[in-house]
């Protein structure tokens, strides 16, 4: 198990690649830390208090498991040229179900990622997510890198 402190250190390491880098570290609850560093000015914090005017309301559903449901919202957003983050935290299941959803909608290009694979694995894959070579990640909700 990683070291709490461990993500401070990662993003410290990314500080020094460059001379010129900046850091934008974001978070619903300030842990305290970083709230103290704002506080006494090592670091500069700014504050969202209200969503952006044109930003769409979040609809949430709680449905039983349906594939129909499933292939009509993973569709409907390919259509428009989106992406899907598909959830599933049983890592030992991951590429099951990702060929599971290939075969539900085939015209889909379908990738998987999770907390146990390298940190090598895991940026190839995000960075095919970020240049469209996948437009449906099938994903645990805890994604890690290593060292």
């Amino acid at each position: 198990m990683k070291n709490i402190d461990s993500g401070v250190k990662d993003k410290e390491k990314i500080k020094t690649l460059k001379n010129n880098v900046d850091v934008l570290s974001m978070t619903a609850t300030p842990i305290p830390r970083t709230l103290h560093m704002s506080i006494v000015g090592i670091r500069d914090m700014s504050v969202i208090y209200e969503p952006p005017s044109n930003r769409k309301p979040v609809q949430t559903y709680v449905l039983e498991q349906d594939i129909e449901v499933i292939r009509e919202a993973i569709t409907r957003e390919l259509e428009r040229n989106g992406q899907v983050f598909y959830l599933y935290n049983k890592v030992e299941n991951i590429e099951r179900k990702t060929q599971e959803i290939a075969q539900l909608v085939p015209e889909a290009k379908v990738g998987f990622a999770h907390g146990k694979m390298s940190g090598k694995e895991l940026e190839e894959i995000m960075l095919d997510f970020v240049e469209k070579k996948i437009n449906v990640l099938v994903c645990t909700t805890i994604l890690e890198s290593r060292n």
